[in-house]
């Protein structure tokens, strides 16, 4: 796991992957991070303006704001001053674009709540949004060694996580493999995005493999630290491979196509390489982010976790069917 942490293999890796910054998350960030309930984003975002393409930031940080609202909304509201002017430093110096993560997971899962349904993060408050909202950022901050033999409660509080953006790049979803490496041997491929069909693959399999192999002997072998290992990558066009990541090797990673018993079979490294993509626009499966899409509240609601919302949904249900409100205004 620490191995296949971003700010762990950029440095070694960091000519064949997209330009990526690593800035260390402060424990008061952290614990904002840990904290449940309902996001509440910093202080500092309040100031709109500061959406990362702000040419003269360096004051950002001065404002008082103990003394500029008592409400108990603004008081709940953290405050990282000196953290936001990093990050949006590092905004601006990416063109105000960027794709973040921390030290594994990206917040993928909560795209609902972003700009277009998009990873592209343009503003501080999009960013701490994003973060707040997602349940994979929240899994490697709370268990990111639940599937680890060897690991134990104490072993988070000795990770040193990071903020990861990377300068944001558009990715065609069409050309992003995922590859699998055992004993030091590239032994399977596969399409990532498994809920689209790309006829391109069937047509390009055999120059896919030869690409791949050629990237993995030349840029990855006897690099990386690690003889069992799943790599993440994007070929843009024939002969171009870009590297996008590192993943753990077991069920903590998702299979695809494939099941882990089937590449566990095939760790013996004395056959060809496969790819596996879908073959037919009928054999694609469902996008595996889709429920997370759905509102809290419906959740809430549906398992009947809140009582509130479920007594004032119902109290406005009561207003609506004796004519006080209209049903058209609900």
């Amino acid at each position: 796991m620490l191995a296949c942490s971003l700010s762990t293999w950029y440095p070694q890796f960091e000519k064949v992957t997209f330009p990526t910054v690593c800035l260390t998350l402060p424990r008061e960030v952290l614990n904002y991070l840990r904290e449940d309930g309902h996001p509440v984003l910093p202080k500092e975002c309040n100031e709109e303006s500061y959406d990362g393409k702000e040419e003269d930031y360096e004051g950002f940080g001065d404002t008082d704001w103990a003394e500029e609202s008592d409400s108990e909304e603004v008081n709940e509201q953290k405050y990282f001053p000196d953290f936001s002017r990093k990050v949006l430093k590092v905004l601006k110096d990416f063109g105000g674009e960027v794709f973040l993560k921390l030290n594994w997971s990206c917040p993928k899962d909560a795209t609902w709540v972003a700009f277009n349904n998009s990873m592209k993060c343009t503003s501080l408050s999009q960013l701490y949004l994003l973060l707040k909202s997602s349940d994979f950022v929240a899994h490697d901050l709370s268990m990111p060694f639940i599937n680890c033999e060897d690991s134990n409660e104490e072993d988070k509080e000795n990770v040193s996580y990071s903020l990861v953006m990377r300068m944001w790049v558009d990715v065609n979803p069409g050309t992003e493999i995922r590859c699998w490496v055992a004993n030091g041997q590239l032994i399977a491929a596969c399409q990532r995005d498994t809920s689209n069909y790309y006829p391109h693959l069937a047509r390009e399999e055999d120059s896919i493999k030869q690409d791949l192999e050629s990237f993995f002997q030349e840029q990855i072998k006897d690099k990386f630290e690690l003889d069992h290992f799943v790599m993440d990558v994007t070929r843009p066009r024939k002969d171009k491979i870009v590297l996008v990541d590192f993943n753990p090797w077991g069920d903590t990673t998702d299979s695809l196509l494939y099941t882990w018993e089937e590449l566990e079979e095939l760790t013996d490294g004395e056959q060809e390489p496969c790819l596996r993509y879908v073959r037919e626009s009928g054999g694609v499966q469902p996008h595996p982010y889709r429920h997370y899409s759905i509102p809290r509240d419906m959740v809430d609601l549906a398992s009947g976790s809140d009582p509130y919302k479920l007594m004032d949904f119902l109290k406005l249900k009561e207003k609506t069917e004796r004519g006080e409100i209209d049903s058209d205004q609900e």
